[in-house]
């Protein structure tokens, strides 16, 4: 393999899968590495890079910040956190609010009150087209089943994000080959979803939310669909890909051994975050955008790389 391809994200674990070794055989490294990486302040606490405040999801609300009395919403004003290059896993039984506080705080969907802020950027305030160019950008998202499109080849699959930033499609799908190979797939660049196995795709799917160079990598269940040995893998491989990278993570799973994969875990039932992060987190960043459309300019701004 020629290093002087490979991207400035690429960890030496990844590398080690790439040249014919396992990921497990260097997750330990890779962990310890992540720990230095991480930007921190002069407290020692993680910089914030994503802050959900006061956050209510009714789906019963009539409008927007318009709230039904009675009725019990999906999110009951939760407050979350996450540091540069932090991993935090958010555990709960079904129907607690899990999934809705990840959709929430990506930009998907718009809570009914409360705010998120990337970088001191309200990205509720900011246009719906800004709102989808800051999740290309500065976001990477892995769900359960992969979300991968039926009808195309992994590489192409990988390098849609890029396409659809407005990369040529040779430029595009040239990067795609590189992450392919990094996490050991060359093989498989030309098959389509129904031709791989789930460890597979969701190998496939963390290429593809890599490959944008994310700030903040949103996981939805990573490993649900999987037995447990390739869950274990997928998560050495998006743990040091992440770590790497210096991406924050926001994991959400029912699996306790998967979430001590992370730095720290939130608990959730009724929509209500129940305990406190396990360290202390300052609440104003070392750099701080003026503006929404500052953030979207430098998503990856204020990454230690």
């Amino acid at each position: 393999m020629n290093d002087t391809n490979t991207p400035r994200y690429f960890g030496q674990g990844m590398r080690a899968a790439a040249n014919g070794g396992t990921v497990q055989q260097t997750t330990d490294s890779a962990r310890s590495a992540h720990a230095e990486r991480t930007v921190r302040t002069s407290q020692g606490a993680p910089t914030p890079v994503l802050h959900g405040i006061d956050l209510v999801m009714d789906y019963n609300a009539t409008s927007h910040s318009t709230i039904q009395p009675g009725q019990p919403p999906a999110l009951n004003h939760a407050n979350f956190l996450v540091g540069e290059g932090e991993r935090v896993a958010i555990m709960g039984p079904s129907g607690s609010g899990k999934s809705t506080l990840l959709h929430v705080l990506a930009g998907i969907t718009k809570p009914t009150t409360g705010r998120v802020m990337f970088r001191g950027a309200d990205i509720d305030r900011i246009s719906e087209a800004d709102r989808t160019r800051l999740r290309r950008h500065a976001f990477g998202f892995v769900f359960q089943s992969g979300q991968l499109l039926p009808e195309l080849p992994a590489v192409e699959n990988v390098a849609l994000p890029l396409m659809l930033s407005g990369m040529p499609y040779s430029e595009a799908t040239n990067h795609a080959v590189m992450w392919l190979e990094r996490i050991g797939l060359r093989q498989l660049i030309f098959s389509r979803p129904g031709e791989m196995s789930g460890g597979q795709m969701q190998r496939v799917a963390i290429a593809r939310a890599l490959c944008v160079d994310p700030a903040i990598i949103f996981a939805d269940e990573p490993t649900g669909a999987l037995d447990q040995n390739t869950g274990h893998e997928v998560m050495n491989l998006l743990m040091d890909a992440a770590g790497a990278n210096n991406a924050a993570v926001v994991l959400v799973t029912h699996d306790s051994n998967i979430a001590r994969y992370c730095d720290r875990v939130v608990h959730m039932r009724d929509g209500i975050i129940l305990d406190a992060s396990s360290r202390p987190m300052t609440t104003a960043a070392t750099v701080v955008p003026a503006t929404a459309a500052s953030a979207l300019r430098n998503p990856s701004q204020g990454v230690a790389r």
